[in-house]
């Protein structure tokens, strides 16, 4: 199963990468932004898109609803280190599937992963 993570902190890009590999999924792909975020979401089309709310330029929110025009039946988890109801709520409204707090750890994302990778 093909994963995103898009996150503009390279080293939460490698944290996730690793848990994932951690719990088997192996086949991840990267992005830092929300054009190289949608581009990555168009080419590969992965199963699940962990994004992260808040990006440089356009965020998280913005590519949620970018990558739901793409596929509508698109699988995002909108994820933040910020604890802000509002945000979570847009998340939530705009189509994001669930929501990751930053830093994340194993269990977190298992119980994620196990809940929307079938």
């Amino acid at each position: 199963m093909k994963i995103l993570v898009v996150d503009d902190s390279e080293a939460f890009r490698k944290l996730m990468i690793e848990l994932l590999v951690r719990a088997g999924f192996h086949d991840v792909i990267e992005a830092e932004n929300f054009d190289q975020g949608l581009e990555k979401f168009k080419v590969e089309r992965p199963k699940i898109s962990f994004v992260d709310m808040i990006l440089p330029g356009k965020s998280g929110v913005d590519l949620t609803k970018a990558i739901l025009l793409v596929d509508p039946k698109a699988t995002v988890i909108a994820m933040s280190s910020i604890i802000n109801k509002k945000m979570i709520r847009n998340s939530l409204e705009t189509g994001a599937k669930d929501f990751l707090l930053k830093p994340t750890n194993e269990i977190a994302l298992s119980s994620v992963l196990q809940m929307w990778s079938d």
